[in-house]
């Protein structure tokens, strides 16, 4: 094979990944994941208080994040991130939540629920005696209605809780069973102490099934079964950071971030061209490659890795700096070539030279950003290590982009001589 042919093979080859990428691209809408910033949402930071039965733990926090996860699943929200932040706390983005009251409600609650014997009632309300079993032995949850058209909602206890429970109702009967949801015992009313019903047991209770009834909503039963389902976070979280932004300002935020992205761009593509003439065009189709295979990693990262990855204003505005590194790197090489024709060579010779001498150049550059970028991800959180990843990929696509585009394109034209002419590529032969 020869040289030429190399190069038509390589030109051909990231052509096939544009192509592959716009295919990935479109539509755009959809394909792209928005981050909270950009698409609008919910932004909740849950931080875990140590008590003596539920301490605070690497085991306990994985299991809480587990946990949140399933209910925010259930939700129905699309797109979550939940991610540890530091020992002890839990970063949850919902974009595009539609009711953030009812979010914060299911996914901060410790969703307890106990059976404890009501061992006397005052003014002030029921006394509760000590727990006879948990809700951890609750397998399914269910919303039903009972013969009134009441909601209920139907639990289904594990073959463990089904034995439990038959011998707590055994010796129960004729006594009054309290239901309570995250007990607070100082509260003044029932309702304050998390109790959702009491009811008589009138007979023992076998089969592994039960019902939980009381005068609440439809909604509180759907809420009841989802968390119920999800089973009671393992350490107590409080809500240290809450967050609401609304769908305008993330549509003006992207309108804003897209206009600087385009914008810069074209200012960037219309310098070169008019500096550099036929390499400047050369740069253009360089940077509408790299921009295209920048947006189809994105797409490919969100389809077919577990990782995913979302767009945020900080992420873009790494790459809209990536653009910038791009077009540096056109310049470092450019620049060469234009000095090896001053010197006298050909287009041809001075493309080689040019090329070989400064794309070391520009390695050793992009090398050095790259680190800055690392350390960024690795010691950054949130928008900081966004904008590092963005920054890192962009500068990988960049090297991909002028290795295996830039240069067998400038070579392939190089060898033209009707375009070796000092017009053309913005310089004379021997003039330095």
């Amino acid at each position: 094979m020869s040289q030429r042919q190399k190069y038509l093979l390589s030109v051909f080859f990231v052509l096939a990944l544009v192509v592959a990428s716009v295919y990935l691209i479109y539509p755009p809408a959809k394909s792209t994941r928005l981050g909270l910033d950009l698409k609008g949402g919910l932004h909740i930071v849950l931080t875990a208080r140590p008590l003596p039965k539920a301490p605070v733990t690497e085991e306990t926090m994985e299991r809480a994040k587990v946990v949140i996860e399933e209910r925010i699943n259930k939700l129905g929200v699309s797109e979550p991130e939940i991610s540890r932040q530091g020992s002890n706390s839990i970063l949850v983005q919902l974009p595009g939540v539609k009711d953030p009251r009812e979010a914060l409600d299911i996914i901060g609650k410790t969703a307890l629920l106990e059976f404890r014997p009501v061992t006397t009632s005052t003014a002030e309300g029921l006394v509760l005696g000590e727990t006879l079993m948990t809700g951890e032995y609750v397998k399914d949850a269910a919303v039903d209605f009972d013969d009134f058209g009441k909601p209920k909602v139907d639990i289904e206890f594990t073959p463990e809780g089904a034995k439990k429970f038959d011998q707590i109702t055994a010796e129960m009967v004729g006594k009054r069973l309290a239901i309570v949801l995250d007990y607070n015992p100082k509260g003044r009313t029932d309702e304050e102490k998390g109790i959702i019903s009491a009811p008589v047991v009138n007979e023992r209770i076998s089969g592994g099934r039960a019902e939980i009834t009381g005068d609440f909503t439809i909604d509180f039963a759907k809420k009841l079964a989802l968390v119920l389902q999800t089973g009671s976070l393992p350490v107590k979280l409080d809500i240290s950071e809450s967050r609401t932004v609304g769908p305008t300002l993330g549509s003006d935020s992207l309108r804003a971030a897209l206009i600087a992205g385009i914008a810069g761009l074209v200012a960037v593509v219309l310098y070169m061209i008019f500096f550099y003439r036929l390499l400047g065009l050369i740069t253009a189709g360089a940077l509408a490659v790299f921009s295209t295979l920048f947006w189809g990693t994105i797409v490919a990262t969100n389809k077919f890795t577990p990782l995913g990855w979302t767009l945020t204003l900080p992420g873009i505005a790494g790459i809209i700096l990536s653009i910038g590194v791009a077009a540096d790197s056109s310049v470092v090489i450019f620049e060469r070539v234009k000095e090896e024709i001053r010197a006298g060579k050909s287009f041809k010779q001075a493309a080689d030279k040019g090329f070989t001498f400064g794309f070391k150049t520009m390695v050793i550059a992009d090398v050095v950003t790259l680190i800055a970028a690392l350390i960024l991800i690795w010691q950054g959180v949130g928008p900081v290590r966004g904008f590092a990843i963005s920054l890192s990929v962009g500068i990988g696509i960049d090297l991909f982009t002028t290795f295996f585009f830039t240069h067998p394109l400038l070579s392939l034209l190089s060898s033209s001589e009707a375009l070796n002419k000092s017009l053309l590529l913005g310089v004379r032969k021997g003039v330095a």
